[in-house]
């Protein structure tokens, strides 16, 4: 630019000027030298610049936002005393500076004073560098999130089709009375149609039994979805279940638009608190967590929020340190706990279903409309509404999630419905829902602890629909049993150094009229001695089951009686696991037992390890219930194109068998391509000429034939790196220019990579001059088109690249100022060749 020219012209006039002036300089003149002269590292010296050399105009400007580099921007050096600076209204955003809708509303130009853009910071105009540094306080800083890949750069893929198998054969053949033979065949594809951003899924299943004679195809769900980056939303049409946190799930057909976690960045996918406060200068915040530093940071004066903090597997609560530059100290605690409902603050969740009843067996096709929404209020306070609505059936449901200081976290709701069956009168009821997680700082963590409560008359709307379905088929509602109030909790403990660790589960749940009552406890014990595991279990099953039966009473009439009847379950588990090698890899053998009641119910002893390609187990079991005794032998092999198995059982009283395959099968405009990995994320990788390559260190995921490879289960909206590793052990005449490329794939999609390889072939050349004598090293090997081909290696031998051997090869041959060449006819890689 011009003023870009005028403005290094005036630095080369003041250089000269200040060289002639400096002979006479004072030592107090020497401190007000100014710094803009300089350009490099130079400019970084501190020189106590008074005023900014820069002739006004418009320059492209590295803009760095609290020394981050945000880009190169065209800022306008102002004429006035104070050298304003501007910035176009459009390049704003760039900066990831927040809150500022006040200050553009008011501006009216197209070009903004950058000071009225830092909420108080400053801004350091560096003419040498042609830098600008914009100090802003950190909390009005957008902060970029680790790992996170902005939407414009998502991939949505190319046009093809895939497939996710898994085939299952079973035999069953009995060897005495009383069994029953049989062959079983199961299939399951998961299938999906990419066009042009669209994805058309199919999960389907075939099924044959022998016992039956019988075979049956089972559609579950067939979709159209298109993820759209815009609302960073997912949208649905077809047969599928709904999508809710908070509400039964229901198979229908119709509209699904649900908010896309997955394209969040991390840091607002899961909850995390923001650390906030305030900096009297710049400052460094420093973030522990169980006594271990996990976050620090460099802010400037004002206030300042830490917004990307990311789990570490701890629920302690945070401390916070805050060290100004004045050497004073600020120390606060920040309560952490965290359950599923909560949400990061400024973010939210949505779920919206429109569509009809599609349930398996149920003959009701009842239109609905279902929708919910949660928004993250605060550090402390996720707050959550809902609502389900159809002709005859209506519920609402609000809840909420806190974390208390001390206490963990609780989530709370309640669920009123609405509803009238046929030929009856409108019922209603309610459901009241409560969780709670803490992680004490002796290590004992109660991941989920919840309880529900469910009044007599309350129904889901799946059960709703189930009701109003046997009202129509039998003429009376069959659903009689009730589920009246269930809990749930899991306690972990981590013991001293040495000693294990302790878990314990808890379920129980009753209904209504006393009908079913089930109870279970689950406890644990397991710990590790060198490389040895071991554990211990405890567990107790408890159900009771009310049932209306009929007797005579003393009058002789027959009346029903409530009776009920309950089974208890004592079940002692052991288990043992120790590693070793097995035919020089790494195995290990395990075993089992088990006393149910008090007694012995069964054990079993194990060997499992993998040689090569193929992984295998050797079981031999015992049980006491009829004395059986059985052999059992596994194995699975994973090649580079699908997964097999087999399994083979043998026991005084039966013989079975199995077999099975799974992987995935890829149709794309370059033919069809097989995976032993099953998908929905695929990225093909495309190395003309490059065989057998592996792909990220993985010896399962290699190069075709063709050089192409097929990657199944990439990262959605996530930068994927994909580095591409030659056998070393197979010689190929192709060169890999660049090895590693990458892409940020849409969910669903089948993506496309294509490496750069020289696939010319490679000569070798033994060369000599006309008198006898070596080539010189280094010389250049030109084609009869004055194409480099190569050049002249040690020992006189010339490797060339080229897809045929040319008809004539012409060397460099040239010394100092002389240049001369000399001219191969009809080279040979079997002889002397001599250059003439």
């Amino acid at each position: 630019m011009k003023n870009e020219f005028l403005f290094r012209k005036s630095l080369l006039v003041h250089a000269i000027s200040l060289a002639v002036c400096a002979l006479s300089a004072t030592d107090a003149l020497a401190e007000s030298f100014n710094n803009s002269l300089l350009v490099g590292n130079s400019a970084e010296m501190d020189w106590s610049n008074k005023s900014l050399v820069m002739t006004p105009g418009a320059y492209d400007l590295d803009v760095y936002v609290n020394n981050v580099w945000r880009g190169k921007f065209n800022v306008i050096v102002g004429s006035n005393a104070a050298n304003s600076l501007e910035i176009k209204k459009d390049d704003i955003a760039q900066l990831d500076i927040q809150e500022l809708d006040d200050v553009l509303k008011s501006q009216h130009e197209d070009i903004v004073d950058i000071n009225t853009l830092l909420h108080g910071g400053k801004s350091n105009l560096k003419p040498g560098e042609l830098r600008l540094d914009l100090e802003v306080p950190q909390a009005f800083v957008k902060t970029q999130s680790r790992n996170w890949v902005a939407p414009e750069k998502w991939d949505e893929g190319i046009n093809g089709a895939y497939t996710n198998y898994n085939l299952n054969y079973y035999n069953f053949h009995g060897l005495q009375k009383g069994y029953t033979n049989s062959d079983n065949i199961y299939l399951s594809l998961s299938s999906g149609l990419n066009l042009f951003g669209w994805h058309l899924i199919d999960n389907s299943s075939w099924m044959r039994y022998s016992t039956l004679n019988k075979s049956y195809w089972i559609n579950t769900t067939r979709y159209i979805e298109k993820p759209i980056a815009a609302i960073g939303a997912v949208l649905r049409a077809g047969r599928a279940y709904t999508a809710s946190d908070y509400f039964d799930t229901v198979r229908f057909q119709g509209v699904t638009l649900r908010k896309s976690r997955q394209m969040l960045p991390d840091s607002e996918r899961v909850y995390m608190p923001v650390i906030t406060g305030i900096a009297t200068g710049t400052s460094v915040v420093s973030i522990y967590q169980d006594g271990h530093i996990i976050h620090q940071q460099t802010v400037p004066a004002g206030p300042f929020a830490i917004r990307d903090l990311m789990p570490t597997g701890s629920r302690s609560d945070l401390s916070v340190e805050v060290k100004n530059s004045g050497g004073s100290i600020e120390r606060f605690v920040v309560p952490f706990s965290s359950i599923p409902d909560m949400l990061r603050p400024g973010t939210s969740d949505y779920q919206i279903n429109l569509g009809k009843v599609d349930i398996r067996g149920v003959d009701d096709n009842t239109g609905f409309m279902q929708a919910s929404y949660s928004r993250g209020l605060n550090n402390y306070l996720t707050a959550s509404a809902g609502t389900t609505l159809s002709n005859h059936y209506q519920s609402v449901i609000l809840g909420s999630a806190v974390s208390i200081p001390y206490i963990g976290s609780l989530s709370g709701s309640l669920e009123e419905a609405q509803y009238s069956l046929p030929g009856d009168s409108r019922t209603h009821g309610e459901k009241y829902s409560i969780s709670w997680s803490k992680y004490f700082p002796t290590q004992t963590n109660i991941s989920l602890a919840s309880y529900y409560y469910r009044t007599q008359d309350y129904a889901s709307f799946s059960d709703f629909v189930q009701m109003r379905s046997n009202v129509q088929t039998y003429g009376y509602n069959t659903s009689t049993i009730n589920s009246k109030q269930a809990f749930s909790a899991n306690i972990n403990q981590t013991l001293p150094n040495g000693f294990g660790r302790l878990s314990l589960s808890a379920y129980w749940r009753d209904y209504w009229k006393n009908r079913q009552t089930s109870k279970q406890y689950n406890f644990t014990w397991s710990n590790t001695w060198k490389s040895v595991n071991y554990s211990v279990s405890l567990r107790r099953s408890e159900v009771s089951q009310s049932y209306y039966d009929y007797e005579t009473n003393y009058e002789g009439n027959m009346v029903s009686a409530l009776r009920s009847s309950g089974k208890t379950e004592n079940n002692l588990y052991f288990t043992v696991t120790v590693p070793m090698t097995i035919f020089g890899s790494g195995g290990s053998v395990s075993s089992h037992a088990s006393v149910q009641n008090g007694k012995y119910s069964s054990s079993d002893v194990s060997v499992s390890g993998n040689a090569k390609d193929v992984d295998y187990s050797l079981m031999l079991s015992h049980d006491r219930e009829g004395n059986s005794r059985s052999a059992d032998l596994y194995t699975s092999w994973k090649n580079d194109y699908t997964s097999l198995n087999s399994g083979l059982t043998m026991a005084r009283e039966y013989r079975q068998a199995s077999l099975g395959a799974s992987g995935n099968l890829l149709a794309w405009r370059g033919g069809v391509l097989m995976s032993p990995e099953s998908g929905r994320n695929f990225v093909i990788l495309e190395a003309p000429g490059v065989e057998n390559a592996t792909v990220n260190g993985s010896t399962s995921t290699r190069t075709n034939s063709k050089g192409i490879a097929l990657v199944t289960s990439a990262t959605a909206y996530r930068q994927n790196n994909f580095h591409l590793d030659q056998d070393g052990t197979q010689s190929s005449d192709v060169d890999l220019l660049g090895n590693m490329l990458n892409i940020a794939p849409y969910e669903g999609s089948i993506t496309y990579l294509k490496y750069k390889t020289d696939t010319r072939k490679l000569f070798t050349l033994d060369v000599q001059d006309a008198q006898g004598d070596q080539l010189p090293f280094g010389a250049f090997v030109y084609d009869n088109k004055k194409q480099e081909l190569g050049f002249v290696a040690q020992g006189s031998q010339i490797f060339i690249k080229s897809d045929t051997m040319p008809d004539t090869i012409t060397v460099n041959i040239s010394k100092g100022k002389k240049k001369q060449m000399c001219t191969i006819t009809h080279p040979t890689e079997h002889g002397i060749n001599t250059c003439r």
